[in-house]
């Protein structure tokens, strides 16, 4: 029984839920990366992984902390900003990098 001034669910809502039983056997298993099967990227693939990696440790403890310590300026600005920003600017590089060796599409 509906509370007064309610409106009633759609169909959609109170329809049972579809059975989900796909039968392919082309569900894929484990780490699903894409391009790491083609040889050719896997190396950028990984060179980028391993930046990214770098990057994330670099900017959490227990490596920021050793740069936050020290007292110099870069251009101005606080090593502890300086090191941030120098670590974006890694990342961004490497974002370029990958996204240059990905192959185009062939055109339709």
């Amino acid at each position: 029984m509906l509370p007064a001034g309610a409106a009633p669910l759609s169909p959609a809502l109170t329809a049972p839920p579809m059975p989900m039983d796909d039968q392919a056997d082309d569900i894929p298993q484990g780490l699903v990366v894409p391009g790491l099967g083609d040889e050719s990227r896997r190396a950028a693939l990984w060179a980028f992984l391993v930046v990214s990696v770098l990057s994330g440790l670099a900017l959490v403890w227990p490596v920021y902390p050793l740069a936050v310590d020290l007292t110099p300026y870069v251009f101005g600005l606080p090593f502890s900003f300086a090191w941030t920003v120098g670590w974006l600017v890694v990342m961004f590089v490497a974002l370029v990098l990958l996204y240059r060796t990905d192959a185009p599409a062939p055109a339709d």
